[in-house]
């Protein structure tokens, strides 16, 4: 018997490699997910329609794909996952449920616009939730992204600061303005403030918030000027520690402040996040913390969470292997079967991967080639 040595944990992450990117990304953020003590969480593909008509602003997609059961009940593919989480969560005093889930969503991609069923993976944290546990989901939004490529930014706001200094303002004010900030849009939010005779103070927090971008020392170093509300002041020392926490994991260089990342006021309440990676022009994670959401479907709780979108991760530069099999091993009709078994799992075992067959297979490529003939094993050809 060819004896081989067994492959090291190091080979073994390589062999990951020969994953195709939505699986390795899959793989990698269960096992983290799980590293943080998340359970995971486990649904099936049909939720009541009335459930995404009730929460439509929730949803970033307007296009939900609808059928009848066979009690005539409208039901739809999901197009959300978070709802469903939330439609059945029961809340524990003094409990945090923290699960992680990967599962399809059915909806128009953002990629090829059209219908798609879409691999998500992501992370919920719901319960009496404090800073400690928004921190850690942040931490997990950066490391999420590392693990699919080291060229990443995670972009971070908060709808706490944003909602504390528009407070005084009616609300269809306040939406007009958070359109503005989302749009970066400067001059509409001037031209709004004076057509309504806004306190000149939030005039020019809104100017800080929209035209600073970037490194979170020096946004929150310009927002500290200002003369901020004493909400307000609680979000951004809030912010300051989130970011605090990922500069002392050493993932600052990868993270910035960007107030242009807004949401629905009568769902999200803190922090929220995007993230992206060089290579995709698109955010591939998205999220947040949902207080109002919780609040709206009766739980007394509050939430956060995020998804990662695994779509668009066929747009990175693919994996290139050299070859398809490390080792095609040939046998043939008086070849010991129990031998040629024997021998394929040596080669296994030792972290290869191997491809047997009777003849060399035509359009495969492999790095060995090897035979056993009259109970020997010969390498016929190597390609290192």
């Amino acid at each position: 018997m060819v004896k081989y040595e067994r492959s090291s944990s190091k080979n073994m992450r390589i062999n990951s490699k020969l994953m195709k990117s939505d699986e390795r990304a899959t793989f990698e953020l269960r096992a983290l997910y799980q590293q943080y003590g998340y359970t995971q969480f486990k649904m099936g593909k049909f939720e009541e329609y009335e459930l995404y008509v009730r929460n439509k602003d929730f949803i970033a997609s307007d296009s939900i794909i609808t059928f009848n059961d066979a009690g005539g009940k409208l039901m739809a593919l999901k197009p959300d996952l978070t709802l469903s989480i939330v439609k059945n969560y029961h809340h524990v005093p003094g409990y945090v449920e923290k699960i992680y889930y990967s599962e399809n969503i059915y909806r128009a991609s953002k990629s090829v616009h059209s219908y798609k069923e879409i691999l998500q993976t992501g992370l919920e944290c719901m319960g009496d939730i404090d800073l400690y546990h928004i921190c850690e989901v942040t931490l997990l939004a950066a490391k999420s992204l590392a693990a699919i490529s080291s060229d990443y930014v995670l972009e971070i706001s908060h709808m706490g600061l944003i909602k504390a200094l528009l407070h005084p303002l009616e609300d269809e004010i306040k939406e007009k303005i958070v359109k503005c900030i989302g749009e970066k849009n400067l001059h509409e939010i001037h031209e709004i403030c004076h057509a309504h005779t806004i306190d000149h103070h939030i005039e020019r927090s809104l100017e800080v918030l929209v035209s600073t971008y970037g490194n979170y020392r020096k946004v929150i170093s310009e927002l500290k000027k200002l003369n901020l509300t004493n909400g307000a002041k609680e979000a951004l020392d809030e912010l300051d520690t989130i970011c605090s926490v990922l500069a002392a994991n050493k993932l600052a260089r990868n993270i910035n402040i960007d107030f242009s990342i807004v949401n629905d006021m009568t769902y999200y309440s803190g922090v929220l996040y995007k993230g992206f990676v060089n290579g995709i022009p698109t955010s591939i994670l998205s999220g947040g913390q949902y207080d109002k959401l919780m609040e709206r479907m009766g739980k007394k709780a509050g939430a956060l969470g995020f998804a990662v979108y695994l779509d668009s991760l066929d747009r990175l530069e693919p994996y290139e292997k050299m070859y398809d099999f490390d080792v095609v091993f040939l046998y043939d009709e008086d070849s010991d079967i129990s031998q040629v078994l024997r021998e394929a799992k040596a080669i296994r075992d030792s972290g290869s991967t191997v491809l047997v067959e009777k003849e060399i297979p035509g359009k495969l490529t492999y790095r060995s080639l090897m035979k056993i003939e009259n109970g020997e094993v010969r390498i016929l050809e190597r390609n290192d």
